[in-house]
């Protein structure tokens, strides 16, 4: 009895999957994105080389698919937050999250962060990532692929 009122349903579920289309295009982009760490190296064109933690900390971001979220080190502070991607190279962040302790180079880490909140798409090149916003040719942010 209880197989008669699964059925249709486990036939209805079975016809939503089989009818998902994959773009099979975007996975490679995407999974490239969320396999590493990457360091910052520019903001706005201008070198970023250490974080003021320490002349051995380097600012990083960190795409994890579980959740769509992100972390990382900015000159300053951690921060946090989500992502989504889109068709193509399209990538949204939310505005990040940071903790809150001041430093030197808050002006920087300010750039940083609004710089991620305004990304519209991305470009993988070799080990170089660049985010883009709607508004400039050239990326806001570059960053360097390092094993996490």
């Amino acid at each position: 009895m209880m197989f008669r009122r699964l059925l249709p349903l486990a036939i209805l579920v079975s016809i939503s999957l089989g009818s998902c289309e994959k773009n099979e295009a975007a996975e490679p982009a995407a999974a490239t994105l969320l396999e590493a760490r990457w360091m910052l190296t520019s903001i706005d064109e201008f070198p970023v080389m250490a974080s003021s933690y320490s002349g051995a900390a380097r600012s990083y971001i960190e795409f994890a698919a579980l959740g769509n979220s992100i972390v990382g080190l900015g000159p300053c502070n951690n921060f946090s937050g989500r992502f989504s991607l889109g068709s193509g190279q399209q990538l949204q962040l939310s505005t990040p999250i940071p903790t809150q302790t001041p430093c030197p180079v808050q002006t920087l880490e300010t750039r940083y962060l609004a710089n991620l909140a305004q990304t519209t798409r991305y470009e993988i090149s070799g080990d170089d990532l660049r985010l883009y916003d709607g508004s400039m040719a050239t990326p806001r942010l570059v960053f360097r692929r390092v094993a996490p």
